[in-house]
């Protein structure tokens, strides 16, 4: 069979794009847009102007409260510090039992209504 040959990729001329026409002249409305910016331009360039001074802002000064050193004679001997760390760790201790056992109950409790 007879096959055609491809020509027309590489052959033909490349496709003319049109250009727009642009008016040399200025229209009347493009005009009076430039005329308005540049007459607002101006009066801002002829405004009086405004000196803007700034004004420190002043800061107090502060003053350290002085802080004296507490008395030797109402701290505890370490004797008496480590009794109170004791009793405090047996307090701590009852809680927690007294929580696992709260806690113990609430699931008992629980249980009876998901069997």
């Amino acid at each position: 069979m007879p096959v055609k040959s491809s020509k027309s990729a590489s052959t033909t001329t490349p496709r003319k794009r049109r250009t727009r026409k642009t008016s040399t002249t200025r229209t009347a409305k493009a005009v009076a847009k430039t005329d308005k910016v540049i007459k607002e331009i101006q009066e801002v360039l002829d405004a009086p102007k405004v000196k803007v001074t700034k004004v420190k802002p002043v800061s107090k000064i502060r003053t350290l409260k002085t802080v004296k050193r507490p008395s030797t004679a109402r701290l505890i001997t370490p004797s008496r510090y480590w009794s109170d760390i004791k009793t405090r760790w047996q307090i701590h201790n009852y809680e927690i039992t007294m929580l696992v056992s709260d806690l113990t109950k609430g699931l008992k409790y629980v249980r009876q209504f998901t069997n």
